[in-house]
């Protein structure tokens, strides 16, 4: 049966929390584009850890990293947020922050098995999230879930609009805030800044309803440290815009704006 509404201020984007500088709201899918070891999958892991913290189901479903490799990110992550990028952190710190986020989950999935719908049911039935309700999904990523089409198993550029759409689906359907990470075209690795450069068909940044590329903004620095620069592509929430960020590499750490100066007071 068709939908219908009345006229009225509804505020379908409404924010239900703001993770690693994202706003999330019900319903919504983010595509997050990068090339290889830009932060990609560490900026999921950040977004998250804070929604876990705060007691929104989290999950993380991840197509190239085991739970333990992610694990591990995520301790070099939470020393980070205690001591910054370098100096050594308290572990009596570092392990009451991880508590606070015991109930994220991290799944290892198979890119042969572990479609869109069976990721829906794990959710559901295995990890009780909920089926009508505000929840963090990420993907990692895109170009990875696995889609049969008529002759097989889908390639992995074939099978990315595919997978966005029924990504969206399941974001509307259970009123879940769904971001995976996606791919870029290789000739697009320095200079992904319009939608063209997304990996896939057109659906990819049709069915999206935020695209986000994040590409470094100059040279690595010697402790390993890079400055990057997130280009909103797409957003049917508001204006396009750009922003700075920094990847602390040593702990696998996105840094927002509003933390740069611990890298500058470590450095000075």
């Amino acid at each position: 049966m068709p939908r219908s509404g009345t006229l009225g201020n509804s505020q379908p984007y409404t924010s239900f929390g703001v993770f690693a500088g994202l706003p999330f709201w019900s319903g919504g899918l983010t595509l997050l584009a990068a090339a290889p070891g830009i932060g990609k999958t560490s900026w999921l892991l950040r977004m998250l850890f804070e929604s876990a913290s705060v007691h929104f189901p989290s999950v993380i479903g991840c197509y190239e990293h085991t739970p333990e490799e992610l694990r591990y990110r995520l301790f070099l992550q939470v020393e980070a947020m205690t001591s910054g990028p370098h100096k050594e952190a308290p572990q009596e710190m570092v392990e009451r922050a991880l508590a606070r986020a015991s109930e994220a989950v991290l799944l290892y999935l198979n890119s042969r098995e572990d479609t869109v719908r069976a990721l829906e049911d794990t959710l559901i039935h295995d990890y009780a999230f909920p089926v009508n309700g505000a929840a963090l999904v990420a993907v990692d990523y895109l170009n990875r879930v696995p889609v049969v089409g008529l002759t097989g198993m889908m390639n992995e550029e074939g099978r990315s609009g595919e997978a966005a759409a029924a990504l969206r689906e399941i974001a509307r359907h259970h009123g879940w805030a769904v971001i995976a990470a996606a791919a870029l075209k290789s000739e697009h690795f320095t200079d992904g800044d319009d939608l063209s450069a997304l990996l896939g068909d057109e659906r990819v940044p049709y069915e999206a309803d935020r695209v986000l590329i994040v590409q470094r903004s100059g040279e690595v620095r010697d402790c390993g440290c890079a400055p990057l620069e997130v280009i909103t592509l797409k957003d049917r929430t508001g204006p396009p815009r750009r922003y700075p960020m920094q990847f602390w590499g040593e702990r696998f750490y996105p840094a927002l704006e509003n933390e740069f100066h611990r890298h500058d007071e470590e450095a000075s």
